[in-house]
């Protein structure tokens, strides 16, 4: 049940770092759901409520690499939208 809980969470943190967090004009924000992912799984594996082993490991690097991916295909659409804005704006001229 503990993993079905973590799976949830997963998928509603990476949807919100990707479309409220990165997706505006402060940088810094998107970095919030990374950086405390990181010290979540830090702080579960020396509470050993994650035990240090290879397949905990590979699922830790890859849950924090998604968050990046995340995080910068979030700044990717904040830009496209401004582009998008400056585009139609001068064309309006």
């Amino acid at each position: 049940m503990l993993g079905v809980f973590f799976v949830i969470g997963s998928i509603a943190s990476l949807i919100l770092e990707k479309y409220v967090l990165a997706n505006n004009s402060h940088v810094w924000l998107g970095a919030i759901v990374p950086v405390l992912s990181i010290i979540f799984i830090v702080w579960q594996m020396l509470n050993d409520s994650m035990k240090f082993n290879t397949i905990n490991v590979l699922l830790a690097v890859a849950y924090v690499s998604l968050n990046f991916i995340f995080w910068g295909q979030g700044n990717d659409l904040y830009h496209q939208r401004v582009v998008h804005k400056v585009y139609k704006s001068s064309d309006l001229q």
